[in-house]
Formats: C-alpha cells, structure tokens, sequence
C-alpha cells in the first residue's frame, strides 16, 4: 500500500509537471495575427508590407507571429473590418472611408486639396485632433496600428485637362461612397460609382471616361491601356491604414503591445521616401508606355475643394479648420 501511495504521488507530481510545462509553452506561444492586404504579392508595394510583418515579429520579442494574405486572401475589406470591430486576430489595410463608417470624422482625411504633402500625414496623426478620433474608434473595437501615406492621386482621362472647366460632363470612376462621390466633384466630372475591380471594363466600355488614382495602382491595374493622358491634379494626398482590434491589443503581452506601437508609430516616416521613389519610377514607366503626362492650373479645383465641408454636416464643427490647424 505504501509503495502504491508513493507510486501515485509520482505519477500525480508527473502529471502536475507535465501540465505545468504544457501550461507554460501555451502561455509563451506568439500570438498569430494575419495580415489582409488589398494589394497582390506582385505590386511593388507588397515589399514594404512584408518588411513590416517582418520588423513587428522582430520587435515583439517572440509574442507574436504575423501572416500575409495579399487580394483580399482573408475576405473583403468591408467584411474584414466588422469582423475586426468584433474581436477577430486580424491586422487589415484600410483607407480612412472605411474608418468614417465607424467615426464619420475620419472622411477628412480623404477631402480633396486638405492634406498637401505626405508628411502631413504623420503629422496629423499625431495631433490631438486624431488622438480623440483614435478614442472614439476604439471604442467601435477599432485600433490604428499604423497610418501611411499612399501616394498621391492623379487623373487618368482620354485629353489634357487643365483646368475644372476641361472635366465637365466627364464620367469619372469611384466607389461608391459620400466622400468618393465629393472628389469627383471637386474634379468637375460626373461621380461613375463602380468597384475597382470593375474599372478597365467601365473604361474599355465607355461606362466611364476617367479614373483617379496614384500612379502605382493605374499602373499595376493596367487602366493605363484604356486613356492617353494623365494630368497632375494631385487632388489627394491618399492615405492608408492597418488596423487591428481593440479588444485583441487590449489582451497582448506588453512586449507585443510596445512591437505594434513602436513600429507602427516609425512606419509613417520610412514609408514617404520609398512611395515617392515608386511615383517617380511609374511615372517614367508609364511615359515609355506612350501616356502623356501635364501639369494643372489648380485654382479652379482648390475653389471647389473650399466647398467640401458645407457637405458634410455629420462632421463635429470645425473638424476640417482643425484638421488644417493640425497639419499646419
């Protein structure tokens, strides 16, 4: 008896230690966050998010472990978000007028002509204007990790436009949002409301006559084989994000939580010189594909643009002023 109480004492105290171990593995595990891009592995973007992937496991001190899908390889972004808002371990890109569906103020960040140069970006985002926007997101269950500068949009169309005048009647393509429907009509053209994915085929039909986006994407997209010109209007200095959920980050280990700050809080400054030397290689491929490129006169596009906020009475008063007081 005495030798089986011993015996069942060890195999308990075994037992105890096994758990014990598996308990502490368990506990020391990286938490895996998976990552939903818009962009595919072939656009030159890509490499700047995976080095980013990259740093954020690097600083975080083996808590976590980040996966890529590139083209939406999770789910759409729309979906991906709401799944985020509820506690999904997903990190996603997302522009702000996904944001402004949560917090309409963050559409301001999308208005035309507000936001002049890409560091304004940075500087924007840490003021305490979008430090409260960033309150009111999280609790929608919404975290920014970090907030980049995209590239600046430009006008791809069929003739030279210079001025406002030169757009009208023009059917410009966009999503279909309040604020993408505004940029259209601060370039003067009529809102064509499709999904990117739908944009050569509006164009190659005549469904639309025009598209706006960074040089990267009419590039990569190949809406370039549809128009002959591209006119500097610079409408838009764009903006994107990766966001995460609020409830997950709450839950992190301090090492995670100080890996997604850090890096996410240097990502802003790193990321302009590198999307501005892509701009200045598209731009020199686009023109040894026959595109013609010009320059705009912008005041008939920056009087409209001034009109912007008297659309948009969801806004808390005097958001857009304190936007330019932020950035200025």
């Amino acid at each position: 008896m005495q030798k089986l109480s011993r015996r069942m004492i060890a195999a308990g105290l075994g037992a105890t230690l096994a758990m014990s171990c598996a308990l502490s593995a368990l506990a020391q595990a990286p938490t895996l966050l998976r990552m939903n891009m818009v962009v595919s592995n072939q656009d030159k973007t890509y490499p700047l998010w995976a080095e980013f992937a990259a740093e954020l496991e690097a600083a975080s001190k083996g808590t976590l472990k980040v996966e890529i899908f590139p083209s939406e390889g999770l789910g759409k972004t729309v979906d991906m978000i709401d799944a985020i808002s509820r506690g999904a371990p997903i990190l996603q890109d997302s522009d702000p007028s996904h944001l402004s569906n949560y917090v309409p103020d963050f559409s301001v960040f999308m208005a035309p002509y507000l936001i002049k140069e890409p560091a304004d970006i940075e500087q924007a985002w840490n003021s305490d204007l979008v430090g409260d926007l960033e309150q009111q997101l999280a609790a929608k269950g919404l975290h920014i990790v970090t907030l980049v500068y995209f590239g600046t949009r430009q006008l791809l169309s069929d003739r030279e436009v210079n001025s406002r005048a030169d757009t009208e009647g023009m059917k410009i393509r966009n999503a279909p949002t309040k604020m993408w429907n505004e940029v259209s009509r601060v370039l003067g053209g009529n809102p064509t409301n499709t999904a990117w994915s739908e944009a050569y085929s509006a164009l190659e039909q005549g469904v639309a006559d025009a598209a706006e986006s960074p040089l990267s994407l009419l590039y990569s997209s190949k809406l370039y084989e549809t128009r002959s010109h591209i006119s500097l209007t610079g409408h838009l200095v764009a903006t994107t994000s990766i966001i995460m959920s609020q409830q997950v980050y709450d839950a992190l280990p301090d090492d995670a939580k100080a890996a997604l700050d850090s890096v996410g809080r240097a990502e802003p400054a790193k990321r302009v010189p590198a999307i501005q030397a892509l701009e200045a290689e598209f731009r020199s491929t686009l023109e040894t594909e026959g595109i013609l490129f010009n320059e705009v006169d912008r005041a008939s596009f920056l009087e409209a643009a001034a009109t912007v906020p008297a659309n948009f009475p969801e806004w808390s008063p005097g958001l857009y002023e304190r936007m330019l007081e932020a950035i200025n």
